[in-house]
């Protein structure tokens, strides 16, 4: 089963959350600039794997 991963995105920071494998409750994973959000996800996805 895949995860969720919340974005809460705006102008100058973006807020990053994932959710639980029961899908019960989310915890916060970080807060990046809003111009790395994408290198962030990227890294994630990498460690994931």
């Amino acid at each position: 089963m895949g995860r969720i991963l919340a974005i809460d995105y705006g102008t100058k920071r973006t807020g990053l959350a994932a959710i639980d494998p029961l899908k019960i409750i989310a915890t916060a994973l970080d807060t990046v600039e809003t111009t790395q959000v994408l290198c962030f996800y990227a890294t994630i996805l990498k460690r994931s794997s």
